[in-house]
Order: structure tokens, then C-alpha cells, then sequence
């Protein structure tokens, strides 16, 4: 999966940017998405959510972000992306990452997002695979999946 690559502090309040400010934590499974904060993506030009990626035992296990909107709106990055560290991965974390994210995609009025993930991530996709389903794409680097959004 992917992260962006360069984000910037968002300037004013992120309720001006339609970011809501009491997401907080949020859960699925074992795994918590812990907000870090809101920051500003100046390549797309648009606001998202960063989140630490928490484990059973506490610990930071990874990093998620989310950027609400239509796929013509986030572009080809689409709306979420994250990392697990590689001593944590092949436990799930992804999986419930991903679900957990459904619950700020439904707080936003959307039915489903898009996440992006590289083709020669085998495990990554398999992950995607069980929450989602992947988009026929063509030609480039990336897969894209397409993920229910959850009241959850």
C-alpha cells in the first residue's frame, strides 16, 4: 500500500476543509487507527487524516492516511494508503486497517473508497483481496480496490 510522499501541516482548522475533527480513534478486530493528525497533500492539493496503526499490545505498527472524496478528486493515489512495519505484517493488520477506515469513508457520505496498493505487493493484495475488490486497471504500477464504506 502506499503513503503520500510529502504532506504539509494543514493550514486553518480542518472543519474548513470538511475534515472532521473528532474521528478520534478508531477499531476493528485487534487493530486501532489512533489519529495523529490532518495534514495537507500539496500534490494533489487536497486535506487528509493521518493515523498511527496500533496493535493488541499498544505498540505503532504502522501508519495509514485517508483523503475523503470521489475518485476524480484524489486521483490516481485514491483515497487511502498505509504501511505495516515488517516485523508486525502477516497479522491481520491491513485487513482490519482497511475496515476500520470504512467507518470515516461512511462519516464522509460515501458508499465505498479506493485503495491503492503496488502490483508487486503479493501480500498487500491478498490482504485487499479479503476486503475489497480489485479494479481492472491496465497499464502502471498500482492496483486499485475498491472498498465498502462501514457504519462501523
Amino acid at each position: 500500500m502506499t503513503s503520500p510522499a510529502i504532506v504539509e501541516l494543514l493550514q486553518g482548522t480542518p472543519t474548513s476543509y470538511g475534515l472532521y475533527e473528532d474521528i478520534g480513534k478508531l477499531a476493528h478486530g485487534r487493530t486501532k487507527l489512533d489519529l495523529e493528525g490532518f495534514r495537507f497533500d500539496p500534490q494533489r492539493k487536497l486535506p487528509l487524516y493521518l493515523f498511527n496503526l496500533i496493535n493488541e499490545k499498544d505498540e505503532v505498527v504502522g501508519a495509514y492516511h485517508f483523503t475523503p472524496g470521489a475518485p476524480g478528486e484524489v486521483g490516481e493515489v485514491g483515497n487511502a494508503g498505509g504501511h505495516v512495519a515488517e516485523a508486525f505484517r502477516n497479522n491481520g493488520h491491513s485487513q482490519e486497517a482497511v475496515k476500520a477506515l470504512g467507518g470515516v469513508a461512511s462519516r464522509h457520505g460515501m458508499t465505498s473508497f479506493i485503495i491503492t496498493c503496488p502490483k508487486d505487493n503479493m501480500a498487500a493484495r491478498k490482504a485487499l483481496d479479503y476486503v475489497g475488490v480489485e479494479r481492472a486497471t491496465g497499464e502502471g504500477d498500482l492496483c486499485f480496490y475498491d472498498i465498502p464504506a462501514s457504519k462501523g
